[in-house]
């Protein structure tokens, strides 16, 4: 058994995730330890955020391949972004500038907390139609779709896909929040569960822990398919965002 983890900030000076090489080694070292073997960096996009961050990604992403290749050799590495979406996000996609999942057609998209629901229904929408398979970050963080499960249900059907953080479903972030993240599981709308590390003591990596959590509360094969099996398959999607054989 292994997991996937589709959401990190492991990539040292690149946005707010981790600051240092040591830092991000440790980060890297830890999910491994933690039965990770398929990781996905996902440093933030935004130019009025973090400004061009491209060649520093590059760098540090660079950097963690060859540790791994010497230390974890069994550990899977890609790149992508965690877009913060604006009205340009299809461009800078299309020009290159923000990273798909692994260069496929799925993009890991996140919005302001308190963004209005249209605001955050428009944007998915304008993914989908450009052609890209927008996977909402942190999905219970958005106030505007608390207890809006059938919303999310037509957004999932029209080919969004749905993320949750380990903190916030293991009760780090409160019991609200945990809740919300169990009406999303128990009504089957989540397709990923991920750790959205940032550093190694407030939001570390630990996807196990969810996953024994999962087991318990909902069922095995689900904590499968949210832990490894759905992030592992959109991976190594070809470009089209369809499976590969």
């Amino acid at each position: 058994m292994f997991f996937a983890d589709i959401h990190t900030h492991a990539l040292f000076g690149v946005d707010d995730g981790a600051k240092t090489e040591k830092d991000m080694l440790a980060m890297v070292k830890a999910e491994y330890e933690d039965g990770t073997r398929l990781m996905c960096l996902t440093p933030h996009f935004h130019p009025g955020y973090y400004g061009d961050n491209r060649a520093a990604v590059r760098s540090a992403f660079e950097t963690l391949l060859h540790y791994a290749e010497d230390e974890l050799p069994d550990l899977e590495l890609c790149l992508g972004n965690e877009l913060h979406y604006s009205q340009d996000c299809v461009s800078w996609l299309r020009n290159g500038d923000c990273k798909t999942i692994n260069g496929t057609r799925y993009v890991l998209v996140d919005f302001s907390h308190n963004e209005e629901e249209r605001v955050i229904v428009r944007g998915t929408e304008e993914l989908l139609n450009a052609g890209y398979r927008p996977i909402l970050a942190h999905v219970e963080r958005y106030n505007a779709l608390r207890r809006r499960n059938p919303l999310l249900a037509r957004l999932r059907d029209n080919g969004a896909l749905l993320q949750i953080n380990t903190q916030t479903l293991v009760g780090e972030w409160g019991f609200g929040m945990r809740n919300r993240c169990m009406r999303l599981l128990e009504d089957g709308l989540v397709s990923f569960v991920a750790s959205d590390c940032h550093d190694m003591k407030n939001r570390g990596p630990g996807l196990s822990k969810a996953y024994e959590m999962i087991v318990k509360k909902i069922d095995k094969g689900y904590a499968n398919a949210l832990c490894m099996n759905n992030a592992a398959e959109i991976v190594h999607a070809d470009t089209d965002g369809k499976d590969t054989d």
